[in-house]
């Protein structure tokens, strides 16, 4: 059925479907090799989002990350804040492309939503990014329902 299922210890009771409340990415399991608490990544069009995943580097080339929804959800919110040609959002495991976008900087912080239903691993590719172009994706403000 595609549908997520999750279990409130709490209360005994199984949930299905989109959850009522986000649940920010940072909690659950991300690649995290660009990672950083730092405020010199984690601040973007002067508001710091405490974590993020970034990318900063002095190169004309592609770039990636991972996030790990484990068929949880029914919806990824993604924030971005970049220039970025072309951003494609994969379902790793059957390589199905779930969302492609694009981002300016003019946008300023972008909102992306991706239906994610069954879903376990998400690649999260971002197409020739410019020498001096980068990403920033908060993870506070990033998540899952």
């Amino acid at each position: 059925m595609k549908v997520a299922v999750d279990y409130d210890k709490e209360t005994s009771t199984v949930l299905l479907g989109e959850k009522t409340e986000g649940v920010a990415i940072k909690t659950q399991k991300f690649s995290d090799a660009d990672y950083s608490k730092d405020k010199k990544h984690t601040t973007y069009a002067n508001k710091d989002y405490q974590e993020v995943l970034y990318d900063v580097r002095d190169a004309v080339r592609s770039g990636s990350f991972m996030l790990f929804p484990d068929k949880k959800y029914q919806k990824l919110v993604l924030q971005i804040g970049a220039d970025i040609p072309k951003i494609k959002i994969e379902d790793s495991d059957t390589k199905a492309l779930l969302k492609e976008e694009s981002v300016a900087v003019k946008d300023g912080m972008k909102t992306i939503e991706v239906d994610i239903s069954g879903v376990k691993e998400l690649f999260i590719y971002f197409e020739k990014l410019n020498s001096d172009a980068g990403y920033v994706v908060p993870l506070t403000t990033s998540y899952y329902k």
